[in-house]
């Protein structure tokens, strides 16, 4: 990875502008400052309520990963995927995503959950704004629908305590120090703010910052808050040497 590559990639994080189209997997995904609201009729509104139970889940492999209260706008456009959300949004359902592998999907991965309808299309597409929930592993697959379900395991930390506040200002300094060796190269960039009081401190910081599928999919997958961080430490520590080292520098492989 080049060291634009990284600044580019931060940059996304940053500003939330991910315009990549997705080869397959029936969605795309992109800014959501970028998709003007226009809910059409007979199309039911996401509801704020609690979601209802669903003993298989609807899922969904993308070639990404959702962290728990990352927001993620996706375009719907395959048939079995528009049959999915309309399932959802009906039944109040959450959604599985999974990262796609070329050989398959992991098993490990996090719901969204429907929060706002941004535009709807004659031809029955969406582009829908998605907040990650909760994180879950498969056991069973289903496929009597057009769409893929799985019966789901949701889990949480196994730790009762949270992670120190010395390892979370540890974190914190080496994301405000990465932050700043970043704007250097490009004085626009706006990271994301870091709040201690809103979700995971190590899922903020991943979502945010330019790393690989399987190092964020390891991270997925962590049960501690405080292994977590320790990963994502060692990851910033890598992409801060490597930036330090100045423009002709190659990163080298994430450890996270």
């Amino acid at each position: 990875m080049q060291r634009r590559e990284i600044i580019r990639l931060f940059a996304a994080g940053a500003a939330g502008l991910y315009a990549r189209r997705l080869i397959s997997g029936g969605a795309w995904w992109a800014s959501a400052a970028g998709a003007a609201p226009n809910p059409s009729a007979g199309i039911p509104p996401p509801v704020q309520s609690a979601l209802s139970s669903n003993p298989l889940l609807p899922l969904f492999p993308l070639p990404l990963v959702l962290f728990p209260e990352s927001d993620l706008v996706l375009h719907i456009f395959e048939e079995r995927y528009k049959q999915m959300i309309r399932d959802c949004l009906l039944n109040r359902w959450e959604f599985g995503i999974l990262l796609m592998r070329v050989d398959g999907f992991e098993t490990v991965g996090c719901t969204a959950a429907i929060t706002e309808i941004l535009r709807s299309y004659r031809n029955g597409e969406l582009d829908i704004l998605v907040r990650g929930k909760r994180r879950f592993e498969i056991s069973k697959l289903n496929r009597e629908k057009p769409y893929l379900r799985g019966a789901a395991a949701f889990f949480a930390d196994d730790e009762s305590e949270p992670a120190s506040e010395s390892l979370q200002q540890e974190a914190t300094e080496h994301y405000d120090r990465l932050s700043e060796l970043l704007r250097a190269d490009d004085p626009s960039l706006k990271p994301p703010a870091l709040s201690l009081h809103v979700g995971h401190l190590s899922f903020q910081i991943m979502t945010a910052i330019p790393a690989d599928h399987s190092s964020q999919q390891r991270l997925l997958s962590i049960r501690s808050e405080r292994d977590r961080l320790v990963q994502v430490i060692l990851h910033m520590q890598q992409l801060i040497e490597f930036l330090e080292k100045g423009p002709e520098a190659i990163a080298p492989k994430s450890r996270a």
